[in-house]
């Protein structure tokens, strides 16, 4: 269960602007100076990186920049054996540790082993992505993160989609993946560093003994999706998949499931299935119970309901009620 899970695929939510009030809800943190930045040479070359005030140091490694070496190499040759191993040599030799390493590499591990296939589109991606300049954009979001939520030191790697088909993934503690596709918006890249960052967070300090359930399932990715609300405002993807009482009917009927781990069943639930549930039905569900909860708990800070086990988060948080 914990591999189908733990990951936070942020492809559900784009931002409509910042919700009045921010700063209270995030505990009134100052924002931490940024203190130094600079963008290394040589091996590191395409890592900017900067240090706040309190000494996290934050990284955004453009790792798109190595696949657009291994595409320029790799169109020279047809043998799939020859393209593996230039993949091997020029991008994983180089970003894996960074990028792609971590308690959860095994949610990357066809990016890791496959190179993509069509290489036409991967270098016209990364042409749209070049020219979006996402790097300010990553970089400004993880500060904006870190400034609510202290964690350890993080690196965003910045990538095309190529084989995959989500945006971003925390692929360990400190550790945060953006596969980035065309689509892609600069209020998208603000959301999904914000939720992967939580996520990261969440992973270096409270991971330990989890129970990867239908709901802590739910309330993981709620927790994430309620975070980069904060930041950036409510993620539109709740208004416009289900009204209110199709939530409170779909949610009587999986409350007595909260417990299970059976596969299908958390899956269903959480991305939902085109059919019963809607797209990111659990997204969303999560999201509003850990907007209630803070409502309800206005002197909560992040980190505190950051930490609290999913029961006590769902039990306090007047979900219920609200739906009544």
């Amino acid at each position: 269960m914990r591999h189908l899970i733990i990951f936070g695929i942020a492809l559900f939510s784009i931002l409509i602007g910042c919700e009045e009030g921010t700063s209270n809800k995030i505990n009134n943190q100052k924002n931490d100076a940024i203190v130094s930045t600079e963008k290394t040479s040589n091996q590191d070359e395409y890592i900017i990186e900067q240090t706040t005030e309190n000494g996290q140091t934050l990284r955004i490694f453009s790792a798109y920049e190595y696949v657009q070496e291994y595409v320029e190499k790799a169109e020279k040759t047809d043998e799939l054996s020859e393209q593996k191993k230039l993949w091997d040599n020029i991008v994983m030799d180089h970003i894996q540790e960074s990028c792609l390493s971590g308690e959860h590499s095994h949610l990357v591990k066809e990016y890791v082993s496959t190179p993509p296939k069509e290489l036409n589109k991967v270098k016209d991606d990364i042409t749209i992505l070049r020219a979006s300049e996402p790097e300010k954009t990553a970089l400004d979001a993880l500060e904006k993160s870190a400034d609510a939520l202290q964690g350890q030191d993080t690196t965003v790697c910045i990538l095309p989609r190529g084989n995959l088909d989500y945006g971003g993934v925390n692929v360990g503690a400190g550790k945060v993946s953006v596969f980035y596709f065309p689509q892609f918006s600069k209020e998208r890249l603000k959301q999904t560093v914000a939720h992967e960052y939580h996520h990261s967070v969440w992973t270096e300090k409270f991971a330990r003994n989890y129970e990867w359930d239908l709901l802590g399932s739910i309330i993981f990715e709620g927790k994430a999706e309620y975070f980069a609300s904060l930041l950036y405002g409510e993620p539109v993807v709740k208004t416009y998949h289900m009204d209110d009482e199709q939530e409170k009917q779909l949610w009587n009927q999986v409350k007595d499931s909260l417990d299970s781990t059976e596969d299908d069943l958390v899956n269903t639930v959480l991305y939902g299935d085109g059919n019963e549930f809607p797209y990111s039905f659990g997204y969303i569900t999560g999201y509003h119970i850990v907007r209630d909860y803070v409502e309800n708990h206005p002197e909560t800070t992040v980190e505190e309901w950051t930490k609290l086990t999913p029961e006590v988060l769902y039990d306090k948080s007047g979900y219920e009620e609200s739906l009544k």
